[in-house]
């Protein structure tokens, strides 16, 4: 009973390792992209979400190895499986390499453009964004982008250009949504990240001036995806009429969630609200992918 017990932890620790919701979140990402263009799922699009998977898993434990510092000094982070002990560093490490060799070699069997594209994703997230989170609060620029380019991996997969107005309204979506979930983390979490040397927006604005600067975001960039995507093939005429009556109501629950209920109750809603919409979103992409199929 003891070895079964160890061994669920094993793999409890691993999954907490490769951040399993967020790598798999990138996937969906990576597939919708590559949906939106193609009329037909074959082989590439194993290797993409094998790819991606594993690329998404490797950088999320590399980050993790080389934040481990910082992560003990933060109770949000303390517990994760490299500063908590349950792992060491050099186990960490390996998966992080193994994780991204299999990536790389499975997202390569797609060509060199979405191979590339992976390894920019990672330069991005491992060694730009993670180095100017204790430098810059501008730092949310290239991990917006982080969030950009699996769509465009999944996209160029697929065999479609990244010049193609729908890959770039979706991409452009994806960066835009990066940027508010980044500030309510600091929101909530901003004393923790001060104590610990990064630097955050909360040294210049105050919580509430934090929430209505979310806000605001959140609304000009639904306003303006939404102009964006009634430019393009991407969603049919009633999809788009359904994307704009769920946009509403987004914003309504928005604003509810992140003014109406007393924290860190609103501040969780809301960031919870946002990431569940933008799933939706990708969800909706792909239904109107299989049935443009059908």
């Amino acid at each position: 009973m003891p070895q079964k017990n160890n061994g669920v932890k094993k793999f409890s620790v691993y999954f907490d390792l490769i951040k399993y919701k967020l790598s798999f979140a990138v996937v969906l990402s990576s597939v919708t992209g590559y949906l939106i263009y193609s009329n037909n799922a074959d082989i590439s699009l194993f290797w993409l979400a094998g790819g991606v998977f594993f690329l998404a898993a490797g950088a999320a434990v590399l980050n993790q190895y080389s934040e481990r510092t910082t992560d003990l000094l933060m109770d949000r982070t303390k517990g994760r499986p490299i500063p908590s002990g349950d792992i060491s560093e050099n186990k960490a490490l390996f998966s992080a390499l193994l994780l991204l060799s299999a990536g790389g070699l499975l997202l390569i069997q797609n060509g060199l453009l979405p191979f590339t594209l992976g390894i920019v994703t990672l330069i991005l997230y491992n060694l730009i964004y993670t180095r100017l989170k204790r430098i810059t609060v501008l730092s949310i620029l290239p991990g917006g982008l982080v969030g950009a380019i699996p769509p465009m991996i999944g996209y160029s997969s697929a065999g479609g250009s990244l010049s193609d107005l729908d890959i770039i309204a979706f991409s452009l979506f994806m960066f835009l949504w990066q940027v508010p979930h980044f500030w309510l983390i600091i929101a909530k979490y901003g004393k923790e990240y001060k104590n610990a040397g990064l630097a955050t927006i909360s040294s210049y604005l105050n919580n509430f001036q934090i929430r209505k600067l979310v806000f605001a975001w959140v609304v000009i960039s639904s306003l303006l995806l939404l102009l964006f995507f009634s430019f393009t093939d991407i969603f049919g005429r009633h999809f788009l009429i359904l994307f704009s009556i769920l946009n509403i109501g987004f914003i309504l629950l928005f604003y509810r969630n992140l003014f109406g209920s007393k924290e860190p109750a609103g501040v969780n809603g809301a960031m919870i609200l946002i990431n569940s919409y933008g799933i939706l979103i990708m969800i909706l992409l792909i239904v109107s992918s299989v049935v443009r199929i059908l």
